[in-house]
């Protein structure tokens, strides 16, 4: 019986995902499998694996907890953050415990507005995805031992990786990054490009070749998409930029 259980759902779930026409529709997607397994609702990011820091986010949460995560700074505290930064694969977080045992106030404000919205149990799941890991979260207002026949759990082990494989990159599309204040300003066509010829492994002088501009102009443009991208050095510009789908070679 359970093996049947598990069947149909990788069947369903592949079936879902194969009718995406595009990333939204592969999100969109992605966020009814969650709920079908018992899922309150879904979450997916990516961490540079160089800066450790975040590249993008989507998130099907409450709006009003968002705003409220976003305006009381609470990804300074939060620990799924922290341990998706940390590189931690897998994570299953009970709010109402960590409410009871956290020492510090902000912490459980956190806990606690979470529980207020029904998000009282987390999982995750990561895996690396180029020069990224990226992470899926449920949130689930029941234990999720309990929820979907043998267990969500269970069952997200089972289809994780589908879901992983099918949630692209929010691309040119405007994405939920404000809620943890990382940059999520839009590359320009000619920034875009640098990088782009930079990633085929030209020089700069080949770059400015290419557009008939000086090796001095080509540069301003790579420090202008470091700036826009939040980050420090060229390479992690080209890194950031194929995670977040701006970039593809």
């Amino acid at each position: 019986m359970v093996s049947t259980r598990y069947a149909k759902l990788l069947i369903d779930t592949a079936d879902t995902l194969a009718g995406a026409q595009s990333a939204q529709d592969s999100w969109d997607a992605a966020v009814r499998i969650g709920r079908r397994i018992g899922a309150t609702d879904l979450n997916c990011g990516a961490i540079m694996r160089d800066s450790r820091e975040v590249a993008w986010l989507r998130s099907s949460m409450d709006m009003r907890w968002l705003r409220h995560y976003h305006q009381a700074r609470f990804y300074e505290v939060d620990p799924v953050l922290a341990a998706c930064k940390a590189g931690v694969r897998r994570q299953f977080v009970d709010v109402s415990e960590r409410y009871r045992r956290s020492g510090g106030t902000r912490q459980r404000d956190l806990y606690g507005c979470l529980m207020d919205f029904e998000y009282r149990y987390l999982l995750t799941q990561t895996w690396i995805v180029g020069a990224s890991e990226r992470t899926i979260v449920l949130g689930c207002a029941s234990d999720p031992k309990d929820l979907y026949g043998p267990g969500t759990a269970r069952a997200f082990r089972a289809i994780s990786a589908m879901l992983n494989d099918a949630i692209l990159p929010p691309g040119e599309e405007t994405a939920q990054e404000w809620i943890c204040e990382s940059p999520w300003a839009q590359l320009s066509a000619r920034e875009r490009d640098v990088l782009g010829y930079l990633a085929h492994g030209l020089r700069l002088h080949e770059v400015a070749e290419r557009f008939t501009i000086t090796e001095q102009e080509a540069a301003r443009h790579l420090l202008s998409a470091c700036r826009t991208l939040g980050v420090a050095a060229p390479e992690q510009a080209l890194s950031m930029a194929m995670a977040r789908g701006l970039l593809s070679l």
